[in-house]
């Protein structure tokens, strides 16, 4: 009798630490609700190749800031700035928050999943929540989150059979800084090239 009622306690007790893909999306969630602003060193690949390394700056809600060498993206949920120093050019356009895709936490963290059918695998030990699109109309494809003990997103990797398989890596994470507003709007420097689509 001892040893069901111990094996009983003990189905039970693992039986709780069992997760779900949609309780791991939730803790994800919820550690995003906990967090009013970050920044993060971010590293993108496509199709296995390095192509950008740079930094992000988020906060509340959908304002992004992306430097990338010569590249600055801003947006603030209105409005966004793509900065080409090199050129000297700025493209302005409305913002779009499923056309950001990866680079849009609210999007990827909150209205994707609803859009996908959810499931759980690992890999070296790191959670990954897959996401897959319910509609092939979908564009943004498949989508791998690799989430950290902390709850944040380590990896993204998108795989589209259009475009081929995107990767981005988050590091160095800095939460709840008070960020100034004014790190997410954007003034074109004198002699920029202003090409306005919206």
């Amino acid at each position: 009798m001892k040893i069901l009622i111990s094996l009983l306690v003990f189905f039970y007790s693992t039986a709780g630490f069992t997760q779900t893909a949609e309780s791991v999306l939730k803790s994800l969630q919820n550690k995003f609700d906990s967090i009013q602003d970050l920044t993060a060193d971010v590293a993108q690949k496509s199709n296995g190749k390095s192509s950008l390394t740079g930094k992000m700056y988020f906060k509340k809600d959908n304002n992004l800031r992306l430097e990338f060498g010569s590249q600055t993206i801003v947006a603030d949920g209105t409005t966004s700035w793509n900065y080409n120093k090199k050129n000297k050019k700025v493209v302005i356009s409305d913002y779009d928050e499923a056309g950001s895709g990866l680079l849009s936490i609210n999007y990827l963290v909150y209205q994707y999943p609803s859009e996908c059918d959810l499931s759980l695998s690992s890999d070296g030990g790191k959670q990954i929540l897959n996401l897959k699109p319910k509609s092939k109309k979908n564009n943004l494809g498949e989508v791998k989150l690799y989430i950290t003990k902390e709850n944040l997103i380590d990896k993204a990797v998108i795989s589209n059979p259009a475009t081929g398989t995107m990767e981005v890596s988050f590091a160095n994470y800095k939460l709840n800084q008070s960020l100034s507003d004014s790190k997410f709007s954007f003034i074109a420097p004198e002699g920029t090239t202003v090409v306005d689509l919206r």
